[in-house]
């Protein structure tokens, strides 16, 4: 039987905005990561500051691809966005930029740390990450 999980802890008061969900899944298991897109959306768009945006999740946020025409939208290659993830780091961001950040700079950190940990759950389970946009 497969033991489904769900962590809106990134959502939670932002009710009827935009959601996105990660969802790692496997035979097994599934866990899903609910999130406001407004967090989403500023955790990427700083990560595009400082990686190139050939990555391929970066080049779907990017371009307004990927998840936001195909839902669910599956990443493709983990291993590269956990490293783009595992690289965000809000001391690389300018002061300008934690300045425009104030209210959602705090929540970037742990949010970071829970990607990290599905991602990292999908590839020691052999799994699969999709990313659903609602």
């Amino acid at each position: 039987m497969k033991t489904d999980k769900i962590n809106d802890t990134y959502y939670g008061g932002f009710e009827g905005e935009p959601e996105i969900r990660l969802i790692y899944t496997n035979s097994d298991e599934s866990y899903v990561l609910k999130i406001w897109n407004g967090y989403f959306e500023t955790l990427l768009g700083c990560l595009i500051q400082i990686e190139s945006v050939q990555s391929n999740i970066l080049s779907e946020y990017d371009a307004h691809e990927g998840w936001y025409e195909e839902s669910p939208w599956e990443v493709k290659n983990i291993r590269e966005t956990l490293h783009l993830f595992d690289s965000f780091d809000i001391k690389n961001l300018t002061e300008e930029e934690a300045k425009s950040l104030t209210n959602i700079l705090p929540v970037l950190p742990g949010l970071k740390d829970n990607i990290i940990i599905l991602l990292q759950k999908a590839i020691n389970r052999n799994g699969n990450v999709f990313i659903e946009y609602d």
